[in-house]
């Protein structure tokens, strides 16, 4: 089966806001793409002013109800924000906040190009948007070149390649060599970008850290592990009770207590915010004499990959309407 476009989704975190407790898990509430404000909020005279720096956290996440698997996934800038401001992305966990943000993360962006290039070169010349952002190159990276007007157009040209060598960097410009020749011509009069791909890997659900407390009950989690769905799995610890030797009830560390269920029938709690089951627990996989206050506690983790943008005004940055910023998800299917 093939995964289709219309099911890779952007999500906002739990908390947005402009401090510590910024990010943290994933919500419900989708990014739709081309509305204004979707993800970044407006810069005020007074913010140009001063410049600052914001962090927004998101959630790529593949909503396929045939639980199939983004394969290979990759994430990008498509292009450098047309005002003064530059933005950035970088690797999160599915529950790190802007706490955690130590400000050594390796960073993946977008720059434009410097010097036309010829088909069968190999030497790429980029313009990034500051001194600082050089970093987003370095060697052994895939990166994408293209001269299309954005990710969904039908004409132009596009290439990845890998970076061979530390690049050299002068002031803003970066000089980089690629392991093969391009394909295509490309010129600056295009509007050609050259942007690092922040490799993702499979974005999948999954369960993990499995633990029984119980003497004598038992439960075969390998042969029957929580059936985990795409829509309706969220990242969360789920902590199993029983009340007596076959009921039990079900806590998540965030979510509280979502139903109770027995050694004798199916558990699939539903997410309302999506009417998908959080996961799946098979009443097969119990064996043995199960005991009043005896715990099984097991993880969920969604089919969505976490990113931090970060985005930086600089001090006396001009007003500009309708600037944008364009982060891709891309991946294959079976």
């Amino acid at each position: 089966m093939t995964i289709l476009k219309t099911e890779l989704l952007f999500y906002k975190s739990k908390i947005v806001s402009a401090d510590a407790t910024n990010g943290g898990r994933m919500s419900a509430n989708q990014i739709i793409s081309g509305v204004v404000n979707n993800v970044w909020p407006h810069v005020l005279k007074a913010e140009r002013d001063a410049g600052s720096t914001l962090y927004r956290k998101l959630f790529a996440k593949v909503a396929n109800d045939l639980d199939e698997t983004l394969l290979s996934a990759t994430m990008w800038n498509d292009l450098p924000t047309d005002g003064d401001d530059w933005i950035v992305l970088f690797a999160a966990t599915q529950r790190d906040t802007q706490a955690d943000i130590t400000g050594t993360e390796r960073l993946y962006g977008c720059g434009t190009l410097n010097t036309d290039v010829a088909a069968g070169g190999s030497t790429i010349i980029v313009d990034v948007e500051d001194a600082t952002l050089t970093g987003i190159f370095a060697d052994t990276d895939t990166i994408r070149i293209t001269d299309m007007a954005d990710p969904d157009a039908v004409t132009g040209n596009e290439e990845l390649l890998t970076i061979s060598g530390a690049p050299s960097v002068v002031g803003t410009t970066v000089t980089i060599t690629v392991a093969e020749t391009l394909a295509n011509a490309y010129t600056v009069a295009s509007g050609t970008r050259v942007m690092s791909i922040y490799p993702v890997g499979d974005i999948k659900c999954t369960t993990d850290n499995w633990v029984e407390t119980s003497t004598a009950g038992t439960y075969d989690e390998g042969a029957y592990p929580p059936i985990i769905d795409n829509i309706g799995t969220v990242d969360e610890t789920w902590t199993l009770t029983f009340t007596d030797a076959t009921n039990y009830t079900v806590v998540g560390d965030t979510l509280g207590t979502i139903g109770s269920g027995t050694t004798a029938a199916d558990f699939a709690p539903v997410n309302a915010d999506f009417s998908k089951p959080y996961f799946t627990l098979e009443f097969a996989g119990f064996a043995g004499t199960w005991a009043a206050g005896e715990t099984i506690v097991f993880q969920t983790h969604p089919a969505a990959a976490p990113i931090w943008l970060k985005r930086v005004v600089p001090a006396g940055a001009a007003s500009l309407s309708g600037n944008k910023n364009t982060t891709v998800l891309s991946g294959e299917s079976t």
